[in-house]
């Protein structure tokens, strides 16, 4: 599937609504635990269009323009030289198509080419092995273990902290 990166727009509201209130969904990533209102959407959606030390995508589908995620760089330090990377691909019908890998690399190329910076770091819930493999498949490194850090469906769960160099990632491509 071909899928096009663009800056998010109200238009994305109704995928987003309806992906990130996916139980599934949820049960993968760590932070949105609790359902979202519309509302919450709409705030959220205008607090990152806003942010001025972060970068956010909609991941879209080249044939229709639907929403199926979305990836992001944040807390973008220009002196450190450094950003977190997360990423949501939340329509599961794109799910295994080699979506996540296009979009996480896109960024990976913005964040070392564009943005000039050193290091990307991310944090994975434990139980999501899927992301974990895209990851280690583009170059992070596990950094850490975050034991018992997350709470889902009655269990805790630990978090991966990963990080990936600009001199990995250039090596690696």
């Amino acid at each position: 599937m071909d899928i096009n990166l663009r800056k998010p727009e109200p238009v994305d509201l109704d995928a987003l609504y309806k992906q990130k209130n996916d139980p599934e969904i949820r049960r993968l990533l760590g932070g949105f635990s609790r359902p979202q209102s519309k509302a919450d959407l709409i705030d959220w959606l205008e607090y990152h269009r806003k942010r001025t030390d972060e970068v956010l995508w909609t991941i879209a589908a080249v044939d229709d323009g639907r929403c199926l995620g979305h990836v992001g760089l944040y807390k973008i330090d220009l002196v450190a030289r450094s950003a977190e990377f997360g990423i949501m691909i939340g329509d599961r019908e794109a799910w295994g198509a080699g979506i996540g890998r296009k979009a996480t690399v896109f960024a990976l190329q913005h964040a070392f080419l564009q943005e000039n910076l050193n290091r990307v770091s991310l944090t994975v819930l434990a139980s999501n092995e899927r992301a974990i493999r895209l990851y280690l498949a583009v170059g992070f490194v596990e950094e850490g273990r975050l034991r018992q850090a997350q709470f889902k469906d009655g269990l805790y769960i630990d978090v991966i902290a990963m990080g990936l160099l600009r001199s990995e990632f250039i090596h690696a491509r």
